[in-house]
Order: structure tokens, then sequence, then C-alpha cells
């Protein structure tokens, strides 16, 4: 054999290897009683949630409930798309909106982990347009009487919504000129997004007290700042390509957009979808057509509060590895310490007299500090989160347990109760 003949063949090996994507593991499926789990009693999921399809109060949703890092229950129930009657699969794609906070703050934390940044760092070190922002001298002043900043927000601050932002999700003055600064528009790059908000009074002065906010936002345009990486590239090679989440992303693809459901609303008692031809409900930015179908394309904007599209499945690897203290299947993207510092509350008593007193709040996730209060059953110490079209997950560190719900409803009264009953069948399986 030449020389050349073997650095052809050699390079043809090489080829194979580079370009072969290696396989990840399959998903570990057990029987309930493995885990501690009743099937008898988890199998009350499918059941109870195929009555709600039956009697029109959802189209259809996507369970997960895994418990030692197993998965004891996966089902789909119901309809992706009710008006047509196509079916929910398990691989079915949903816009998870809010849900998309934690997998922002947690891609920011990867760099603080790096030693890249501080907490007490003020945002305009990254973002200089911050250092001159202006307060409503009280949250209902007009915007054109503010004040100063006592201090500036912090990268804290926005993980944990104390910056004095706001989110626009309401109806007043404030509200919508919030939204029609164009900072949620599909053609807005995050750092034009940074530029708009620096125009925008805060609503209260940075650090007094929580808000829900756009502070994820922010926190990816740090992540672009701070690494030097467009956010989208960043989350694909730093998270999503190593834990296997090829269905998370901002768009899909046309050969995946038969797998996306559609967003329902209840039009005349009838759940139909939110586009041109049948309209959406009443009020937010959230319900307008384009938030719900724009989709299938690549669009610039690339949020942080919202904008991702992923799986049952995909969520449940994020949040597994969350609950395994940063890794998952030998992929590790974060120390178990930094995990820990994430879910603990950040929040002082004062910050949080805006929330219930059961709940604390970590570097993006919601903490259960008082189950008891909570209003359903769980464990102290629970992180979660959930989205506007009404997908919700939670990671037990107690119990050992991660739970993801998949469903897309906006305005459908009782779809807010779907936590809160799967929790009760969930827990209710539980034996060992």
């Amino acid at each position: 054999m030449t020389k050349r003949l073997v650095l052809i063949l050699g390079l043809l090996v090489a080829i194979v290897f580079v370009t072969v994507p290696v396989a990840k593991e399959p998903l570990p499926i057990v029987d309930p009683e493995e885990v501690g789990f009743s099937s008898e009693q988890l199998n009350r999921i499918d059941d109870h949630f195929a009555g709600r399809v039956e009697r029109g109060e959802i189209a259809g949703i996507v369970t997960l409930v895994a418990r030692q890092g197993k998965i004891a229950h996966f089902s789909a129930v119901g309809y992706a798309d009710a008006e047509q009657e196509l079916p929910v699969e398990k691989d079915t794609i949903f816009r998870i909106y809010s849900m998309t906070k934690p997998i922002a703050s947690t891609a920011l934390m990867m760099l603080y982990q790096d030693g890249l940044f501080q907490m007490t760092d003020p945002l305009s070190k990254y973002i200089p347009e911050f250092a001159s922002l202006r307060v409503l001298r009280t949250p209902d002043s007009g915007l054109d009487d503010t004040t100063a900043m006592d201090r500036e927000p912090t990268v804290q601050d926005v993980l944990r919504h104390t910056a004095g932002l706001s989110h626009g999700l309401g109806r007043s003055e404030y509200d919508r000129h919030f939204v029609e600064s164009g900072i949620f528009g599909t053609e807005t790059s995050l750092e034009e997004m940074m530029s708009a908000l620096s125009t925008i009074p805060l609503v209260n002065q940075p650090g007094a007290m929580y808000r829900y906010s756009v502070g994820p936002d922010v926190a990816l345009r740090l992540v672009e700042v701070i690494s030097g990486t467009p956010v989208d590239e960043y989350l694909e090679e730093r998270m999503f390509g190593p834990l296997g989440m090829d269905d998370t992303g901002y768009w899909v693809e046309s050969n995946d957009a038969d797998r996306l459901a559609p967003v329902h609303w209840l039009n005349d008692g009838e759940l139909v979808p939110i586009d041109e031809e049948h309209g959406h409900p009443e009020g937010g930015v959230l319900v307008q057509p384009w938030s719900v179908n724009s989709y299938t394309f690549d669009h610039e904007y690339k949020g942080g509060s919202l904008g991702l599209l992923s799986t049952a499945e995909d969520y449940w690897r994020f949040a597994q590895t969350m609950l395994n203290g940063g890794e998952l299947d030998g992929e590790r993207i974060m120390g178990s310490r930094i995990v820990d510092y994430m879910r603990r509350n950040h929040l002082t008593d004062q910050q949080r007299e805006t929330l219930s007193p059961a709940l604390g709040f970590g570097l993006g996730f919601g903490i259960v500090e008082d189950p008891g209060a909570a209003g359903y059953v769980s464990s102290e110490g629970t992180f979660y989160w959930g989205g506007a079209a009404a997908t919700s997950f939670w990671i037990d560190p107690v119990e050992d347990i991660v739970v993801v719900a998949m469903t897309q409803h906006m305005g459908v009264r009782g779809t807010g109760s779907i936590r809160g009953e799967l929790a009760a069948i969930v827990y209710g399986a539980l034996v060992d």
C-alpha cells in the first residue's frame, strides 16, 4: 500500500469519526415500583387528563415523572391540535415561554463558575447604557416623573428579579409603553433590547423588592458580552449539545414544523389555535399572534424571558441535570455547589413581601420554603417554574423527583391547576 493511499484512508477514517454524531444515552425507563412508585396510582395521571380532554377543558398534555434519575412515567394524552384532532406525541414540540428563564439563568451561572464575573458587579460594567437608568418616583408615576437610582442594579438583581425591571405583562400606561418600545419584537436582538430598556425607567429602586421581570433577557445579553458568543451558539455548544437536548432551540426547521403544537384558547367555548383566523384572548403581549406563530424561522430575538421551544424529554434532561448537581450521563455543565447556590432563596424578607410567604426565589428558580403553605403537596427546597402556555416543571431534591408537564393553552380557565393536580397524583403514588 502506497503512502498516498494510506494518507487518503486515514483522512477518510478521520472524517467518519468527526462527522458521525455520538448517540445519546437511551431513556432510562423503568417500572414505577423499581423507584418507589405505585403503578396503579401513576396510571391515574393519564386517566385524569384524559377526562379533562374529553370534557373539552384541555387539548392534550405530555407528562414525564422521574425518580432517582429513572423515568417511571412518560405519556401523551389528547391532542396537539384539538381543532384538527391531531394527537399529541411524546416528541411534540412546545413553546415553553417562561421556562426559558431557568435555562437562561443557568447559562449565565456557567460563566460565573469560570470566574468571569461576580454577583455584585453592576450591570453597567457589561452594558454601559444601564449606568444612567432612571426610576419612577412611585410605581404609579407617569413616565416622566422619575428620580435617580440609589444604587445600580447588579447581576444578582437580574437573576433574582430585584433589579426594578418590569415584564410589561399588565395593562397600565407603563406596560403599554414597555411593550410598544419593541423590546419583544421578533427582529429585536438582545443588544437592541438592552438599548431600548435603557430608555425606560425602572419601576422601583434596585434591590427594593421582587418584581417579575425581563431580567433573564439581561442575563443572556450578559452571556453574549462576557463569552463573546451569540447566545444561541453558546447554548447549543455548552448546554443543549452536551445534554442531548436535540429538540430545544429558538425555532424549528421545516422538516420538524409538523411536530410544533399550536397554542389553544377558548373561543365561544371551543378550543382553537391562536392565529390570524381564530384570533386570541384579550390582554398582554404574549397572546398576540406573532408571539405564538413566529417559531418556524430563525428570527433575531433570542430571548431569556421567553422564546425557547422544547420537548418533555429535553426539558427533563435539563431538570435532571440540575437535580444531579450539574451532570447528566457523564456530561458535566456545572459544579454541584453552584447548583446548590442557585436553588437557595436569595431574597430578603423585605424583598419577598410581594410573594406568597410559602415561597422564595433563587437564581432563576422559584423555591418552596414552606410546603404547608404552598397550596399543593411538595417538599421543602423544591425548585420549579412554569410557562405562559401552562407548561410546568419541578425538581424535588428531598424525594429525588423531577416532573415535567407540557401543554399549550393561554387564557383557558382551569389550566392553572394542572401543576397542583399532577403533584397530588405523583406524591400520592409514592410508596417507598
